[in-house]
């Protein structure tokens, strides 16, 4: 799983643009908040390949989204996972704009960037549900992948936020482990430098790295 999250952040090694800065609440947990054990116990299903000029846009209400993440050697590196809990087919297409948010439902005090060079490609997310597996999560049917660096806050990130591209509207999203087991905070970046900013960049959506 690791793996993976490394080959969805670095994917894409182009400059982020539209950087733009969100306020930190006054109070949150600290680093050291305790995870949640719940598990998750959907099934995954599969579907056959899909025409994309056939299939409508995904909407919030079909979508689930959760979001794992792990420190690598220079950068947090992560990746938000969506299933499609719909009763069929549908895609998306460029850059979600995903906002992490505090115990409080404040957007946490980072830079968010997004890497929009080329054209991104249309995902058909077929009907999927999210499971845990030691290898790794399972049920994935597009993620958009994350690079977190430079974070030197004790506020930690206790949910998220996902607006969708084309007005397909906003998803609440949860944390889960790298198995897929739900977890209270997804971790932070490592700290490198405390007086310079913290950036988060959000990369397109993507089919799932097999």
């Amino acid at each position: 799983m690791l793996r993976l999250l490394l080959a969805l952040t670095l994917v894409s090694c182009t400059a982020p643009t539209s950087i733009t800065a969100t306020p930190s609440p006054a109070s949150s947990p600290s680093r050291s908040a305790a995870p949640v054990t719940t598990s998750l116990t959907a099934t995954a299903r599969s579907s056959p390949s899909i025409d994309p000029a056939n299939v409508p846009k995904c909407v919030a209400s079909q979508l689930q989204a959760v979001a794992a993440g792990v420190q690598a050697t220079d950068f947090f590196a992560g990746a938000v996972f969506i299933a499609n809990r719909g009763t069929a087919a549908c895609t998306l297409r460029g850059n979600p704009g995903v906002v992490l948010l505090t115990a409080g439902g404040s957007p946490l005090d980072v830079r968010s960037a997004s890497v929009t060079a080329g054209s991104p490609k249309i995902v058909v997310v077929p009907i999927t549900e999210l499971r845990q597996d030691p290898a790794g999560i399972q049920g994935i049917g597009a993620s958009a992948p994350l690079r977190w660096e430079n974070y030197c806050e004790d506020v930690l990130p206790m949910s998220f936020r996902v607006t969708l591209p084309d007005a397909g509207g906003v998803i609440e999203g949860t944390f889960v482990d790298l198995t897929g087991k739900p977890v209270s905070t997804l971790g932070v970046a490592r700290c490198d430098d405390a007086s310079g900013p913290s950036t988060f960049t959000v990369y397109p959506f993507q089919e799932p790295v097999q």
